[in-house]
């Protein structure tokens, strides 16, 4: 999949969250009684348009989000039909649609894709048996429980329970093996940072090139996607960990990668590259899916949009306590470009299976991001609100138009620093 397809993918599927989120608002203000003046389909200027009972439903230019324009959204307006006007209950209930038709549109699609694709149940376990998991005796198909009083529910919970610990410390895992609960000390291992690579993505299963750009070593010397590396300086390999331990220990420079094609054997000679990522900590753990029934796939989708609803609202804490910084934040272009290397997958499935994982992960965040009590965000018009239906008494419209104007103004510089952080990250 060219770079083009994959950024026009991503646009679009960024689109669509944001469309279903605008579609709650709809949905809310046409139950409450509330005007609704304009549905638009993307931003700038307008394509097609047609007026169905006082609603114009557009679909304009450029091809991301979408918007709901209300009555007395934006300015006081004395009629039975505006937002102003409306009983404070009404106007809790359209704030709040929005972020709840994200967070379920991502439960509905994960339902579905782990219904057709399976899930990683908590005994899929395959540990390591280099990590020091294995090492406290943990063996294949035990299930972990928590990690330093920590509760794991999802696979997914063990990265965010050892983000914040900075120092290689020793942790207390509460596992089960064959019904019975102990507790174990480990010591987790530090993984990412500088490392040596052939610039190409793997499968996550096998050795098979999933993604290699055709600017790198590898693909000027002839490596190409869907090649199953086989060998590296003649020395067999069958898994990415051993395919990256080998990279590693060849070091920066010349590199004999063998590779299968076709039936076919072709050896390539080229130059690794040296890279840097993020560092963080690793129990030596994976998890594999198995197919799974409609039931178990509604109560996995449950699990899976808790932890990524925990996700966000511990995030958002690091941030406040300085245990992440701002330049770790991602915009829209960092937001784009993560879905479009995403689904560059060699299969339609795996392509299917990213795409949807993204969309239900950006979607949650979405949801819960707007909740936040912040002016301009669904959560401080959900705060505004209360409070009127408390007082018996609404804030004056107009005066709340500059609270929102300001907490806008507070975005875009939010927008504009984390686009930045995208660029730079794009460039390095």
């Amino acid at each position: 999949m060219s770079t083009f397809a994959s950024i026009l993918i991503a646009l679009l599927a960024l689109s669509i969250i944001i469309i279903v989120h605008e579609t709650g608002h709809f949905i809310a203000a046409k139950a409450s009684g509330i005007k609704v003046l304009e549905f638009g389909l993307f931003m700038g200027p307008k394509l097609f348009s047609k007026t169905i009972k006082g609603t114009v439903y557009s679909i304009r230019a450029i091809p991301i989000g979408g918007f709901v324009a209300m009555e007395g959204e934006e300015e006081n307006v004395i009629s039975p039909t505006s937002y102003s006007s409306a009983k404070p209950y009404k106007k809790i209930l359209v704030s709040f649609a929005g972020p709840f038709f994200n967070i379920i549109f991502a439960f509905l699609i994960l339902a579905i894709l782990f219904s057709f694709t399976g899930y990683a149940l908590d005994t899929n376990t395959i540990i390591d048996m280099n990590g020091p998991l294995y090492e406290a005796g943990l063996r294949d198909g035990d299930k972990i429980i928590s990690i330093d009083n920590k509760r794991v529910n999802d696979p997914s919970d063990i990265t965010m329970i050892l983000y914040p610990i900075k120092e290689v410390t020793p942790v207390n895992v509460v596992y089960e093996s064959y019904g019975i609960k102990q507790t174990v000390s480990v010591l987790p291992i530090k993984q990412g940072g500088k490392r040596v690579m052939l610039n190409i993505s793997t499968q996550n299963s096998n050795t098979i090139v999933a993604d290699i750009d055709k600017d790198s070593n590898g693909y000027i010397a002839g490596l190409r996607v869907n090649d199953m590396i086989t060998h590296i300086n003649d020395n067999p390999v069958s898994t990415p960990k051993q395919l990256s331990e080998r990279v590693t220990k060849n070091g920066v420079g010349s590199i004999k990668v063998t590779v299968l094609r076709e039936n076919e054997q072709l050896t390539f000679v080229f130059d690794t590259i040296e890279s840097e990522s993020m560092e963080y900590l690793d129990l030596g753990v994976y998890y594999y899916s198995t197919d799974i029934n409609f039931l178990q796939a509604v109560k996995h989708a449950v699990l899976y949009s808790f932890s990524v609803v925990k996700t966000v609202i511990v995030s958002i804490a690091w941030l406040i306590t300085g245990i992440v910084s701002i330049s770790e934040m991602m915009g829209p272009v960092g937001i784009i470009s993560t879905i479009g290397e995403q689904i560059k997958q060699p299969t339609f499935v795996l392509f299917i299976i990213n795409l949807v994982n993204m969309m239900a992960f950006i979607s949650i965040n979405l949801g819960v991001m707007n909740l936040i009590p912040f002016p301009a965000l669904d959560g401080s018009k959900i705060i505004i609100h209360s409070i009127e239906w408390i007082k018996g008494k609404p804030f004056n419209q107009d005066k709340m138009k500059y609270v929102t104007i300001a907490g806008f103004v507070l975005l875009i510089l939010l927008l504009v620093i984390t686009t930045f952080n995208d660029i730079f990250r794009l460039i390095k």
